[in-house]
């Protein structure tokens, strides 16, 4: 019924699903003119969702972003859905096929989220860390998820790139969809490369991206060239899954 429902809870929501979906702090004029709620009860929201954590306020620029909290609700539902069972085992069985570091990551907003690594075992490694996110743009593995976004999503996240930079990036996504794979030098980190591939459900939805990455003096073209059958291989494994 229409007089169960809580409009406070409602303008709440309203506030933080903005500023999930709008990149950059925001301040409180811009969250008013662009949802229309009045400044007054904006301020008296953020004041409230900032005290639970849901929003972080910094105390030099007054703007608002949304709180860790949501890292602590994301790690938790991370850790109860089934992606360990079934990808967890393949990843492993990929790092020591390949000796590299291998990694599955999600797209998480404009960024993208290491949810299973297995570290290489060589003494010169790459290491990203669980739990740790990189913009969705950067690397292989965001071109590769990214690339498979909607048209929406992937729009919003060019436009916050200089034009330059926004040129080279679309050129790169469509070289992903025309075979099926990312392969970066040196983009996030000196001296580190990485392949990467699209992992989907049964009905054909990106779920994530599979990553091998290590020291790019080994990412020789031969070696390269080795291992994308492997993933694509391994890809199609894990999307059989689910």
């Amino acid at each position: 019924m229409k007089s169960d429902i809580s409009t406070t809870v409602l303008r709440a929501l309203k506030i933080l699903n903005h500023m999930k979906e709008t990149p950059g702090p925001q301040s409180i004029s811009y969250i008013s003119r662009t949802l229309d709620i009045s400044p007054t009860i904006v301020h008296r929201l953020l004041t409230t969702l900032k005290m639970e954590g849901f929003v972080f306020q910094d105390e030099q620029t007054k703007l608002y972003s949304l709180g860790t909290v949501f890292m602590e609700y994301s790690n938790r539902i991370l850790t109860q859905l089934p992606f360990s069972s079934l990808i967890e085992p393949k990843v492993l069985e990929l790092r020591n096929i390949t000796e590299e570091t291998v990694g599955f990551y999600i797209p998480s907003g404009y960024k993208r989220l290491c949810l299973i690594e297995y570290e290489s075992q060589h003494e010169i490694r790459r290491s990203t860390g669980v739990g740790r996110e990189l913009p969705i743009h950067s690397g292989a593995t965001g071109r590769v998820l990214l690339a498979y976004q909607p048209d929406d999503v992937q729009e919003q996240v060019l436009a916050t790139l200089p034009d330059e930079e926004r040129q080279v990036l679309e050129r790169k996504i469509k070289t992903v969809l025309e075979h099926g794979y990312a392969l970066s030098y040196g983009e996030i980190t000196d001296n580190i490369s990485a392949l990467s591939a699209p992992v989907y459900n049964h009905q054909n939805r990106l779920i994530g991206a599979l990553s091998i990455s290590g020291p790019s003096f080994r990412f020789s073209d031969e070696m390269v060239q080795s291992h994308v059958p492997t993933l694509l291989k391994a890809t199609t494994e894990i999307s059989q899954r689910f």
